[in-house]
C-alpha cells in the first residue's frame, strides 16, 4: 500500500486552464469530504473563500463545476455542496484501489496538493497519467503495510529487533563507532556468531523492503 501527497506550485497551473481561471475568482478552494459519486460526476463538500468582488454564483460558469446548494457563510468562505466533473477528480475517484483523502484543495498562494492512498500498481497507473495531463511538482510516497507505517514489525522476527534496537542505541552504526559485536553480544547475553547472524538477516531484510519501496 502506498499513502502519496502530490503539490504543484501556482506556475504548474497555469497551464491547467479552468483551474487557473478557477484562481482568478477564489482565493482558495477546500474539499472537506465526498458526498457522492455517481456517472455525472464527484459531489463534493467545499468550502470556498472568494475574491472581493466575485460571487460563489460564478462557480458554477465553468465547465466542471456546478454549486448544488450552498449551506453557510463565515469569514472563512462559503460552505457549498458542489458537483465536479474535472477530468483529474473523476479519474482519481474512479480509478480502482485508489482512495482520495479529504481535505485537500488550491490555493492561490501555496497552489494545489491531492492526497492518495491505495495499492502500489493503482498508484503508479495514475502518477503515469497525471504526469501526461497534469505533471506534479512534488509527489511524497509512504509506505503503509496494514496498520503500520513501516513493515518492520511484521517482517523481522522479535530477536532480530531486539538485536537490531540494541545496536542502534549503543551506537554501532554511527560513522565513527568503535562498538563491536562483542560487545553488544555480551551486553545481550548471547554468543557473537549468534548476534552477527541476526544482525546480517534483519539489515538483509531491511535492505529488501527498502529496494521495493524504491521500485
Amino acid at each position: 500500500m502506498r499513502k502519496v501527497i502530490l503539490r504543484w506550485k501556482i506556475p504548474s497551473l497555469r497551464g491547467a486552464k479552468e483551474l487557473s481561471r478557477f484562481l482568478e475568482v477564489a482565493e482558495r478552494v477546500e474539499v472537506l469530504g465526498h458526498l457522492a459519486v455517481s456517472t455525472e460526476g464527484v459531489t463534493q463538500l467545499v468550502e470556498i473563500k472568494m475574491r472581493e468582488g466575485h460571487s460563489v454564483e460564478e462557480i458554477s460558469d465553468f465547465d466542471s463545476f456546478e454549486v448544488l446548494e450552498q449551506h453557510e457563510e463565515d469569514s472563512d468562505g462559503v460552505l457549498v455542496s458542489l458537483l465536479c466533473t474535472h477530468p483529474l477528480a473523476v479519474s482519481a475517484i474512479e480509478m480502482s484501489n485508489i482512495h482520495v483523502q479529504p481535505p485537500y484543495g488550491i490555493d492561490a498562494e501555496r497552489g494545489m496538493e491531492l492526497r492518495l492512498s491505495g495499492r502500489s500498481k493503482s498508484i503508479r497507473r495514475f502518477l503515469a497519467l497525471l504526469r501526461v495531463i497534469l505533471p506534479p511538482d512534488k509527489v511524497s510516497v509512504q509506505s503503509l503495510r496494514g496498520e503500520e507505517r513501516n513493515g518492520w514489525s511484521k517482517t523481522l522476527t522479535k530477536r532480530q529487533r531486539e538485536v537490531l534496537s540494541h545496536a542502534v542505541r549503543r551506537g554501532y552504526y554511527g560513522q565513527d563507532s568503535d562498538v563491536t559485536l562483542r560487545e553488544l553480544a555480551d551486553e545481550l547475553g548471547m554468543a557473537r556468531s549468534t548476534l552477527g547472524e541476526h544482525l546480517q538477516r534483519a539489515e538483509q531484510e531491511i535492505m529488501r523492503m527498502v529496494v521495493d519501496d524504491m521500485n
